[in-house]
């Protein structure tokens, strides 16, 4: 695909990067990995949309179901597309739902994959076309520290042709625009949606709202208030019901820091209850092999939207579909023989994948095709 210059006041970049990106059935990788659609200067007038929009938004966002709920992407684009053919995209023609439904995006857009600029691009015009029916929330890769050594930097570098050290590069914009995303959401009252977990030191909805922007994470957390944003961020649950309280997360913090941490259900039942009538957490964060997985007797799921993460794992992906009535549907795909290899095989080698969640059980009958519902 050539690089386009779409410098036009009738069609906008938003709107030119929606028509040529979003082709559910037809998208296909540029022959040229070295080549991207757009222009650096067109990227960075993206983002600069994008950030606008999200200045102008709540910390919490509070959403209304029917809404569509992915997890991580991590630059796989394909898997991207194969979930929007399959369970409908956010368009306003055929084969489309926008008019009807939310979309809320749980964060780790980029990174690890080979086409991180794809998806961050398209899910920031769809934001700038859409701001008040699609919706993204902050991970612990729309940070500098992370996307700087997991491939989203040298990506930017390589296919924008830029120096990503200048402070106007488009990579330190996506950064200044991720420092400005909202890091949570709440669906109907009942339901909070956010990309790690609440750890051992976030306790009430309102102390996620008062975090200030711009959002920085700190390296080595100093304080409470530092601590509760990489719980946010980066902690996950307990590897299964029987493990209450808060433990040292060693896949994650190997040094034995103490900032990364698992929680355990009893940590989601007192959540829970302090902060009534919220009565389930969404979180993304971490690769589960069937795509989704419950936690805390139901009251806790992962999603996950990436299949056959790093090319190592063969999980399945999924989209959690919260209709109006709060029942929650998952949506799956499944791995599939590629021809090109859509992982970014340097990294791999550099920093191996975090390992999967251990699979708690087998899937129950019907869930395989559809999901299921409960």
């Amino acid at each position: 695909m050539a690089n386009v210059s779409i410098a036009t006041a009738t069609s906008g970049v938003a709107s030119f990067i929606i028509e040529n990106l979003l082709q559910p059935t037809t998208w296909q990788p540029d022959p040229d990995p070295n080549r991207f659609l757009l222009h650096a200067a067109e990227v960075a007038q993206l983002c600069d949309q994008a950030l606008e929009v999200f200045r102008s938004q709540d910390m919490v966002l509070r959403l209304r179901a029917p809404i569509k709920v992915y997890g991580d992407i991590h630059g796989q684009y394909l898997d991207l597309m194969r979930l929007f053919a399959r369970y409908k995209a956010p368009t306003d023609g055929d084969g489309g739902d926008i008019d009807s439904m939310d979309y809320l995006f749980l964060g780790d857009f980029v990174d690890r994959g080979s086409f991180s600029l794809e998806t961050v691009c398209l899910l920031f015009a769809l934001k700038v076309k859409h701001p008040n029916q699609i919706h993204l929330i902050r991970g612990n890769h729309e940070d500098s520290t992370i996307n700087g050594i997991y491939g989203f930097r040298d990506e930017c570098k390589r296919r924008l042709k830029e120096e990503p050290d200048d402070p106007d590069s488009c990579w330190n914009k996506f950064n200044r625009a991720f420092e400005f995303l909202p890091v949570a959401a709440v669906v109907e009252e009942r339901i909070l949606c956010l990309h790690g977990g609440i750890g051992g030191h976030i306790n009430t909805i309102k102390e996620i709202d008062e975090m200030q922007r711009p959002l920085h994470v700190a390296q080595i957390p100093q304080t409470p208030y530092e601590q509760r944003v990489t719980d946010m961020l980066w902690s996950d649950p307990s590897d299964n019901d029987s493990v209450g309280g808060v433990t040292l997360n060693e896949t994650r913090d190997p040094d034995g820091t103490g900032r990364i941490v698992k929680f355990g259900p009893d940590r989601v039942e007192e959540f829970l209850d302090v902060n009534k009538p919220l009565s389930m957490i969404i979180r993304a964060h971490e690769c589960v092999m069937d795509g989704f997985e419950r936690f805390a007797n139901g009251k806790l799921i992962t999603v996950f939207s990436a299949t056959d993460y790093c090319g190592h794992h063969k999980n399945a992906g999924a989209l959690l579909f919260i209709r109006r009535d709060l029942t929650i549907v998952p949506k799956l795909i499944y791995p599939v023989e590629r021809h090109l290899n859509t992982w970014d095989q340097t990294m791999l080698q550099q920093r191996p994948p975090t390992p999967p969640r251990p699979v708690p059980r087998q899937r129950r009958i019907g869930e395989e095709d559809n999901g299921g519902d409960w």
